[in-house]
């Protein structure tokens, strides 16, 4: 491939990702777009991490080390810092990406000088690298079956209907955004939604688009904290931390209609039945009964009419109201871990 063509930074911040980042690397320097730096950021791997990475005999793999672990955020950051192509991709060292994910990306950021980042949908694997399904952005008003291009102010409508479905590992930037604008992942306010924050800080000065092809295979794993967490979570979810926030913005306000509200109460009504279901499960009944009260009201029924998740925050509110009620705690408990089961298979 030619010189000629602009540099992309593929940036990989990484900690004791032995067993998946050869995977990894091997699908980043396979890439059929050629003028790459590789730049693998690595946070004090205890594992042999760097033995594999150092395997790889290709001269576009950098390796910055760090003798203490500085943490996901300042990782990030410095992955921004280092980049020096005129397009910047940061990469999860366990996902794998299609040889022709950056060509396709660099391809539709070129033809669009007016976007500021763009993004793809994903196959879902698992530890073994089995496909187990599929992610794909919702219908949006301004795009087609092959592209979307979204303003802020679409994509902020689409997220309050959606929640987040903007795939972190598929995003690429343009490296003057992330560098002068974005600066550093703001983990401080929005901990594990801080990925969210940054696409709509581009938002608000970019339109960004999203490219509807699977590009990449995105694992889901037992083991990954984010997967952990989410199975006993019993806090507000941090995706609410990003939304409240550009919600307190006048600017924000003033793009939405009541229908945006309506949809966002939604989410919340979704988010504190998967808390009470967490709560049931480890046994603090009471605090699951008052989250799950008002799921049968009329607006709870008028989302499950809308959408295939007002249907499941039904069906499992009610599930939980009617196992409480009956006081089939124990049965309640067990039907739910093998739904879990069955669904992680």
């Amino acid at each position: 491939m030619s010189e000629s063509l602009p540099l992309v930074s593929v940036c990989i911040p990484i900690y004791n990702a032995q067993a998946t980042i050869g995977e990894t690397l091997d699908s980043i320097v396979r890439q059929a777009y050629q003028n790459l730096e590789i730049l693998v950021l690595d946070n004090a791997s205890s594992d042999c991490t760097l033995e594999v990475v150092r395997s790889f005999s290709d001269p576009r793999i950098a390796v910055y080390g760090s003798e203490t672990n500085i943490g996901a955020e300042a990782n990030f950051t410095r992955s921004i810092q280092l980049a020096k192509g005129k397009y910047t991709a940061i990469y999860h060292a366990d996902d794998v990406y299609e040889t022709d994910m950056v060509e396709k990306q660099v391809d539709f950021l070129e033809a669009n000088p007016v976007v500021g980042a763009v993004f793809t949908e994903a196959r879902l694997i698992d530890e073994a690298g089995r496909i187990i399904g599929a992610t794909s952005a919702p219908r949006l008003p301004k795009g087609n079956k092959r592209v979307a291009v979204l303003d802020f102010s679409v994509l902020f409508k689409a997220i309050l209907l959606h929640a987040n479905f903007l795939l972190c590992p598929s995003a690429m930037l343009r490296t003057a955004i992330y560098q002068n604008e974005i600066g550093h992942w703001r983990h401080d306010l929005f901990d594990s939604s801080a990925d969210l924050d940054v696409w709509l800080r581009v938002a608000e000065r970019h339109p960004i688009g999203i490219l509807r092809a699977p590009l990449m295979r995105y694992r889901i794993t037992t083991t990954q904290w984010t997967h952990a967490v989410a199975r006993m979570r019993t806090n507000r979810a941090d995706f609410f931390r990003v939304t409240d926030y550009y919600l307190n913005k006048d600017k924000t306000r003033a793009l939405l209609v009541a229908e945006d509200y309506r949809h966002y109460s939604w989410l919340e009504r979704s988010d504190r039945v998967i808390r009470a279901m967490n709560f049931f499960l480890g046994g603090q009944i009471g605090a699951a009964n008052e989250l799950t009260q008002g799921v049968f009201s009329s607006d709870a029924l008028l989302a499950a009419l809308r959408s295939s998740r007002g249907l499941k925050t039904l069906l499992l509110g009610g599930f939980l109201k009617l196992a409480m009620m009956l006081h089939l705690i124990e049965a309640g408990k067990s039907i739910l871990l093998r739904a879990r089961g069955i669904a992680r298979k």
